[in-house]
């Protein structure tokens, strides 16, 4: 049931954010607004450059004697998983790390949740010998953790786990859903949350939407929910119109956060409104400037729909000029989309550079191999 308070602060948002025929209100933050974060929020709102160096400055100036319950092990590990971009020996460095908070404190949930979301990163790439270990290392750290049936992070790690991991190591859809209805009923704001993740993966669009829905209405600036409507209105069911309102919406929840105003800056690209989608980009950088994802969002639909190479080329090189965010698209998707925009502003040349970079960086990306095919022929 929808709480009161959650319909009052559900129709204050709507007020001052989106009514559907103007412009979404934004608010104005603070340049370079995450300064003032702590870790703790920087890692929250995705800051993870940001909380990275502070974290190693923390670790390095501990006093070697100093106890230790493993907080800034855990928090430094999350920060280099985020921005190990598949980077095998970054992964394995993060594992270390969350090793070492486990190891101050074998009782913590989320330490073993940390262990077991760093493995399973590394079994994406590994070899199947080491696949195996590291699947059934995650496994084990996820039951452990699962064991408190309140560590929310956990049922949701060990969700997904049922949902994408073969028979043969323990996958089992039907479980997976039942983890899924039970977080629903138990967590009725990001459980809900989490079961919309699951139902966009088992391919029931509909029903993922009406679990952010009900999300939503239990807490409207919960920011992952309204992003989620936000790329399920871009991506899954377009309508520009939605889109705006969560992405506008996913602004007000977070305004240092520059996933969001990535989000509205796509928002403007489907109704082909560059200049106004450019605008909301820079904005952004002087929000976070070292969080550039609107502009590679730009960049991507340009290619996508095929016009406006020009705009994705320049956006692109914006995207590439520091050092990328985590959990934000790859230097090797960057480059393969600004080699496939330079291919078709007819700078062969530049683009065949900038095509093998990316396959250097990720051999597996399929659509630079093509796209190199084509500048041979």
């Amino acid at each position: 049931m929808v709480s009161l308070v959650g319909v009052i602060r559900f129709l204050y948002l709507l007020a001052i954010a989106i009514p559907l025929a103007a412009d979404c209100r934004l608010p104005d933050p603070a340049p370079n607004a995450p300064a003032r974060l702590s870790p703790a929020r920087l890692l929250e709102g995705g800051h993870y450059l940001s909380a990275e160096r502070i974290l190693e400055v923390a670790l390095k100036n501990r006093p070697a004697n100093a106890p230790t319950n493993g907080q800034l092990e855990w928090m430094l590990s999350r920060a280099k998983a985020a921005l190990a971009q598949g980077d095998t020996e970054k992964l394995e460095e993060a594992l270390a790390f969350a090793e070492r908070a486990l190891a101050a404190d074998p009782n913590n949930a989320r330490y073993h949740v940390q262990v077991a979301a760093t493995a399973g990163r590394l079994a994406e790439k590994a070899s199947l010998f080491k696949k195996l270990g590291y699947v059934t290392r995650a496994k084990h750290e996820l039951d452990l953790a699962a064991a408190d049936a309140t560590e929310i992070d956990a049922q949701w790690g060990l969700m997904m786990y049922y949902f994408a991991a073969p028979p043969m190591v323990g996958g089992d859809k039907a479980k997976a859903r039942q983890i899924a209805e039970r977080l629903a009923a138990s967590v009725p704001d990001l459980g809900r949350y989490y079961a919309g993740r699951l139902a966009l993966e088992l391919k029931e669009p509909e029903k993922a939407e009406a679990y952010y829905k009900a999300s939503m209405g239990e807490n409207p600036l919960l920011f992952d929910t309204a992003s989620a409507l936000a790329m399920y209105y871009i991506r899954t069911q377009p309508d520009q119109a939605k889109a705006e309102l969560w992405a506008c919406q996913a602004v007000h929840a977070d305004p240092d956060r520059a996933d969001a105003w990535a989000l509205l800056a796509r928002v403007h690209t489907m109704c082909g409104c560059w200049t106004e989608a450019v605008d909301i980009a820079e904005r952004a950088e002087k929000t976070d400037p070292e969080n550039l994802a609107a502009y590679f969002a730009i960049g991507e639909v340009a290619v996508e729909r095929g016009e406006q190479y020009g705009l994705a080329a320049t956006m692109f090189r914006k995207y590439l000029e520091k050092p990328i965010e985590g959990d934000q698209p790859t230097e090797a998707t960057a480059r393969m989309h600004l080699g496939t925009a330079l291919a078709r502003l007819g700078r062969s040349s530049e683009a065949a550079k900038e095509l093998k970079a990316a396959l250097d960086l990720d051999p597996t990306l399929d659509g630079a191999k093509n796209e190199l095919k084509k500048l041979r022929q």
